[in-house]
């Protein structure tokens, strides 16, 4: 029987979304993708099964001038489709051998000073209730180092003010723990006493909430970041503070695994981007250790 291809494509969403448990976003943007492949074979009249047809898209996209991530996202979600139809036996033959892995360039992450975090969080007015809100969102971000839209998800019961843990939904719905520090727990304690019970209209389970007393969303948590980042003369995102934290923990001396397991990776190899170092880091510790680094008078002074 011939395989309807618009029908698969659905399908191969539903599997992501309830089997794989994929993020929202990232099944927007496979559809999106695949579907672009529908309408190019419908179009067309084409074979999806044919190699050569595949072949021929692959092409006729790469000529698209896409950002080479946006160019990489379109064929790694072209393999990905055509790897569930043959592992599920839609299809006899394994065709993601002839769909070639494009290259990407990996851009390193934009990431904060110190002194830059500390002029941002500096920069709300713990006078306003909204100010004390943004506030206690911002040490969030920065001081445990989760995404925007852990943040979001972020319910009363989960969070252990005795241990001063959160418990947080990553991607695909993985759980993990992660942990507060003196500061921000005063500041969340803050929010919870005195903001939240004022913003609040009805029962509501979500911690952070906007001025309507709903829970706050992706893009109003990425709004308040914008705001405040135009004091630094910078455009910056709420990852921007995720980077920022696994960088100055690496500076600090902590162990790469640790890093990894505060920021949720899965891999390791995600998580040693954040290696890089400013260039006064690393002269800072060649020097420092480096036995050829230091002349043999100073050494012995």
């Amino acid at each position: 029987m011939k395989l309807d291809l618009k029908k698969e494509i659905e399908n191969y969403i539903n599997y992501l979304r309830f089997e794989r448990n994929y993020s929202p976003n990232t099944l927007r943007s496979y559809m999106a993708d695949l579907l672009s492949f529908y309408e190019y074979c419908k179009e067309k009249n084409l074979d999806f099964t044919n190699r050569r047809n595949i072949r021929n898209y692959i092409q006729f996209i790469a000529q698209k001038n896409y950002k080479s991530s946006t160019f990489f996202r379109k064929v790694v979600s072209l393999r990905s489709f055509y790897e569930y139809l043959f592992n599920f036996e839609k299809i006899k033959k394994d065709l993601t051998i002839f769909i070639p892995t494009p290259k990407v360039e990996k851009k390193l992450p934009q990431f904060l000073s110190v002194e830059e975090i500390m002029r941002l969080l500096d920069s709300t007015n713990l006078d306003e209730i909204l100010g004390i809100r943004d506030r206690a969102i911002l040490e969030t971000l920065y001081a445990t180092g989760i995404r925007v839209s852990e943040l979001v998800g972020i319910n009363e019961e989960d969070i252990n003010w005795n241990y001063r843990e959160i418990k947080v939904f990553g991607k695909r719905a993985k759980e993990r723990i992660v942990i507060i520090g003196e500061e921000t727990l005063k500041l969340l304690q803050l929010y919870r006493d005195y903001v939240r019970p004022r913003l609040l209209k009805k029962p509501e389970k979500a911690f952070f909430l906007n001025a309507r007393g709903e829970r706050i969303t992706d893009r109003g948590v990425r709004m308040i970041v914008e705001k405040y980042a135009k004091l630094l003369d910078k455009r910056i995102s709420p990852h921007t503070l995720r980077h920022s934290f696994a960088t100055h923990l690496l500076e600090g001396g902590a162990d790469l695994r640790y890093v990894q397991e505060l920021l949720g990776h899965v891999r390791i190899s995600t998580t040693q981007i954040y290696t890089h170092l400013t260039s006064e880091q690393i002269k800072k510790t060649y020097k420092l250790t480096h036995p050829r680094a230091v002349k043999k008078e100073e050494k012995e002074v």
